[in-house]
């Protein structure tokens, strides 16, 4: 769900992707989580929101909600159902990983990953200007213990 700009620069003369700023991919990450956030907080109280920063096909763009209500995550899910998110289809499931702290990179958390955006552990990319804000219900709750839906 989550389209990293670095992913979708475009080309430079030399055929290889153009430097984005990191204070762009920033703004732009931040952008996406709040509008994420806002979202599916009107379906109840989110407990965690997670994107992973991978760039390995099965983890590149995921976002990870739990939800304090298994209700809540449900009724979150069935809104979800054929919506779209920047143009493209956002594809939600329930996670059946009750506990990610196993599948996160400690390594990454310690800016020590040597295996980089291609790891098959998840990359949870941190949040920054919105949770320092703590404005329009952004607050970023603690990554550990994610679970519940995935889009």
């Amino acid at each position: 769900m989550y389209l990293n700009p670095v992913l979708n620069a475009p080309m430079g003369p030399d055929g290889l992707p153009q430097q984005v700023p990191e204070e762009e991919v920033q703004d732009h990450y931040e952008d996406f989580y709040e509008d994420v956030f806002e979202e599916l907080a009107k379906f109840g109280e989110l407990e965690n929101l997670n994107v992973c920063d991978n760039l390995a096909d099965h983890l590149v763009g995921n976002v990870y909600a739990k939800f304090r209500d298994e209700e809540d995550a449900a009724r979150a899910l069935a809104a979800l159902q054929g919506r779209y998110y920047a143009g493209r289809p956002v594809q939600a499931e329930f996670s059946p990983v009750t506990d990610f702290r196993e599948a996160t990179c400690r390594q990454y958390e310690e800016n020590t990953c040597n295996r980089g955006g291609y790891c098959n552990f998840m990359h949870i990319k941190p949040i920054g200007r919105c949770a320092r804000r703590r404005g329009a219900g952004c607050e970023r709750p603690p990554r550990t213990g994610c679970s519940g839906l995935v889009v």
